[in-house]
């Protein structure tokens, strides 16, 4: 969880002048539960927390995010994204929740990410973790439009959902 909330941050230092992000869950365990909270700049909410968020260069983001995982998620767990960057490039992959290196590569950027996972397995927890994160200043794209939609999951060993949603992120 932790990984997938730094991606979405981190995005516009890579990609464009702001970030406007929209996130749907679709389904979460019954014995888990997330709340994203992000403290100003979002204009609406849902039973998970902030939703239709957006952002300028040189803003802070800063909130807390809430996660009670119910059950622990073993050898076997995953995680997947299945995104397309302007409705066009693929960047999908899937990673161990535990265990492993995850290892992918960024599109366009061409760039390796390769870090590795905690040991198995993640006991189940209640987490509450602050954040605050400064956006640069300027874009490093200078202004180029781009976005990405796709899906987000979490599968336990046995292949059963923990947590799956669609996100779309546009910077500019």
């Amino acid at each position: 969880m932790k990984f997938l909330l730094a991606t979405v941050l981190a995005l516009p230092s890579v990609l464009g002048d702001g970030i406007q992000f929209s996130r749907t869950i679709d389904t979460i365990a019954d014995d888990s539960s997330l709340l994203l909270k992000i403290d100003s700049g979002c204009s609406s909410s849902d039973d998970h927390g902030s939703n239709d968020c957006s952002f300028a260069w040189g803003d802070e983001v800063s909130g807390s995010v809430d996660l009670s995982l119910g059950h622990d998620l073993g050898e076997g767990s995953t995680f997947s994204v299945n995104m397309k960057v302007d409705s066009i490039v693929p960047f999908a992959f899937s990673c161990p929740v535990c265990g492993a290196n995850c290892t992918t590569t960024v599109p366009i950027v061409n760039q390796d990410v390769n870090f590795a996972m905690p040991p198995c397995p993640v006991s189940a927890l209640d987490l509450s973790t602050p954040f605050d994160y400064a956006l640069p200043a300027d874009s490093p794209t200078k202004g180029v439009k781009v976005s990405a939609k796709g899906t987000l999951g979490v599968k336990d060993a046995a292949g059963d959902t923990v947590l799956s949603g669609d996100l779309t992120v546009t910077v500019q």
